[in-house]
């Protein structure tokens, strides 16, 4: 993801990406120590993506514009829900 593209977009979109991205290191990881990646380099980008998102969050609290930050609940729900999905993939491919 572009840096310029980054700055555009609003804080709650950020914020929302920012969710996303987190949910998919978690899967990378969980694919990467289960079965391998095809692409081991993917979880480097997704860190950097994380990183740039973070840092333009920051730049915006810096500065005074508003930045809410998601709930607890949010976050929880979110990887509540990827973590469950992960389990089953697992679960399922050790039965077979």
């Amino acid at each position: 993801m572009k840096i310029n593209k980054i700055r555009e977009m609003s804080s709650p979109d950020l914020q929302k990406e920012l969710g996303e991205l987190k949910s998919e290191l978690f899967k990378l990881r969980f694919s990467l120590a289960t079965n391998g990646l095809d692409n081991p380099m993917k979880i480097k980008e997704v860190k950097k993506d994380i990183a740039k998102i973070k840092t333009v969050l920051t730049q915006r609290e810096l500065t005074g514009e508003e930045v809410k930050a998601p709930t607890k609940k949010e976050e929880t729900k979110a990887e509540t829900e990827t973590k469950k999905k992960a389990t089953k993939r697992a679960t399922k491919k050790v039965a077979e």
